[in-house]
């Protein structure tokens, strides 16, 4: 009985010197997979840096880029809106000269028909005749003055006729009131004491080019005599 129990404690104690040796083991390589996933963590925080420093410097950049277009927008809207101001201006002007062009005509059309001779001698003058353009080629409207030259101011009644000269096809051509009417107007009745004013809408036939008007104007009565009025195309053309 004595000889078992020493080789039971024997054994005993073989078992345990491995179990410690074991548990050496295991916790140095607990230890040491503890300094790999130290070193491993340094490792990845150094790549997050690097990675945060490299997104950081881009993010400078985009905004040093985003404030140089800013600017650039900046002016260009400042250089746009300088224009507009500019374009406006020179639209104004162009206005106030044609504008200045067109009060000129009517004044050389107003006294071109106070000095007419045959006017003098009828009594009447067409004081003034326009052509306004209404924005279609070929239309256009017309305005067509006249007033009594004598003092006694007599009741004015008959008719005036307008015609057209121009080449329409390479031949030259006169066109009736009515022919460019669309037969609306043909003979524009006159009655009025101190002048009269008729306007109407004329439309040239394509590939007409005009070159005067020709203005006839037939009073009725005694004492009054009919008489002819011709403007030049530029002349008239507002």
């Amino acid at each position: 009985m004595s000889s078992r129990l020493i080789i039971k404690s024997h054994s005993l104690r073989q078992r345990r010197a491995k179990l410690t040796l074991l548990l050496l083991v295991l916790g140095l390589a607990g230890w040491g997979v503890f300094l790999l996933g130290q070193q491993a963590a340094g490792l990845d925080n150094g790549s997050l840096r690097a990675e945060r420093d490299r997104l950081l410097a881009q993010l400078d950049e985009a905004e040093s880029s985003n404030r140089r277009l800013s600017s650039r927008v900046a002016v260009l809207e400042r250089t746009e809106q300088i224009d507009r101001q500019a374009y406006g201006e020179v639209e104004r002007s162009l206005k106030q000269v044609q504008d200045e062009m067109l009060e000129l005509k009517e004044e050389v059309a107003f006294y071109r028909g106070i000095v007419s001779p045959a006017e003098t001698a009828s009594g009447l003058s067409v004081t003034r005749f326009s052509l306004f353009g209404m924005g279609e080629a070929g239309v256009y409207r017309f305005k067509l003055v006249l007033t009594q030259l004598r003092t006694n101011n007599r009741l004015v009644k008959g008719h005036a006729r307008i015609a057209i000269d121009g080449v329409l096809h390479g031949k030259q051509t006169q066109l009736s009131l009515k022919e460019v009417s669309g037969g609306t107007l043909d003979r524009l009745k006159l009655r009025f004491k101190y002048f009269q004013n008729i306007e109407g809408d004329i439309v040239l036939p394509e590939g007409f080019l005009p070159s005067r008007v020709i203005i006839e104007v037939m009073p009725v009565g005694k004492g009054w005599q009919r008489f002819k009025k011709s403007f030049d195309w530029s002349d008239i053309i507002a």
